[in-house]
């Protein structure tokens, strides 16, 4: 008899039902044959993905295509799944929350905006860690001037906050699949300061969310707002990135509500285009 797991962190989203609980169950119980294999393996996603088709999934829960394409798109708005089509084949499946635990050493580098100091306080004790279990012993050499020199230490503080500061920058890349481009920007404007990396990322999701709450009525704004399905973020979200953090920080004394403004005003406009695109290809 086979077993799936049902991660509990579902049944706290009071807007998920049963049977898109079992769906998103199926899917990371596959994904985790999907981590053992390379052929899985998406470069330019940066992240495994799962083959998992419409009609398995139709014919295994029980449902018909209609529903299944539903719960697809409900799942895909909530941001628990990324679906990735191709040309000639099978749509790839990727779970963006998806989080594979081999041991109790491992830490998780998923986004869970805004809890910051929290994910900036776990990565920093196991660099400390790996810093300090890395550090030659100097106790037995001599307090000369030369000796000194020889064993001088790197600052610790400036690698591991470097090292914060890649985690992050890595993880909004490969997880929540932000412009490598636009990661760069914002990691540049933090002046190697790992909290500034991540209030940038905030007020960056912040706007977003609230624009799509706006735009819920409007027909596919949500795909407009998507990261990876609308192309025009791979191309302009870095270049309005740097002019929004470049204002914000000569024209005001209160930085985040202009950028959050700003940023409202990029994803509104972002909607207004895509969707009038639409328009005018059916047209």
């Amino acid at each position: 008899m086979q077993f799936i797991k049902v991660s509990e962190d579902y049944f706290e989203d009071e807007n998920l039902k049963g049977c898109e609980i079992l769906l998103m169950s199926m899917l990371e119980d596959r994904m985790e044959s999907s981590i053992q294999r390379p052929e899985f393996f998406d470069k330019k996603m940066g992240d495994h993905f799962v083959i998992y088709t419409r009609e398995e999934l139709s014919k295994k829960l029980g449902l018909n295509l209609g529903t299944i394409t539903n719960m697809f798109k409900k799942l895909v708005n909530k941001g628990y799944l990324v679906v990735k089509h191709q040309f000639n084949g099978a749509s790839k499946l990727f779970l963006p929350k998806f989080n594979h635990e081999t041991n109790n050493d491992n830490v998780s580098s998923k986004i869970e905006l805004p809890k910051s100091e929290n994910f900036i306080s776990n990565h920093r004790t196991k660099l400390n860690k790996q810093i300090t279990d890395n550090t030659d012993n100097t106790c037995s050499r001599t307090n000369s001037s030369k000796d000194s020199n020889l064993t001088q230490k790197p600052d610790q503080n400036k690698v591991i906050q470097q090292a914060e500061l890649d985690v992050i920058a890595n993880s909004l890349v490969t997880k929540v699949h932000l412009p490598k481009q636009a990661v760069n920007i914002m990691k540049t404007f933090s002046f190697g300061d790992p909290k500034k990396l991540y209030a940038y990322a905030g007020l960056l999701f912040k706007a977003k969310s609230a624009v799509s709450k706006q735009a819920k009525n409007i027909l596919n704004a949500q795909e407009a707002l998507s990261f990876e399905l609308n192309t025009d973020y791979q191309e302009t979200l870095d270049t309005d990135l740097k002019r929004i953090i470049v204002s914000a920080n000569k024209k005001t004394s209160q930085p985040d509500g202009y950028m959050m403004t700003s940023l409202m005003d990029m994803f509104q406009n972002k909607v207004n285009d895509y969707c009038i695109r639409d328009i005018e290809s059916v047209l």
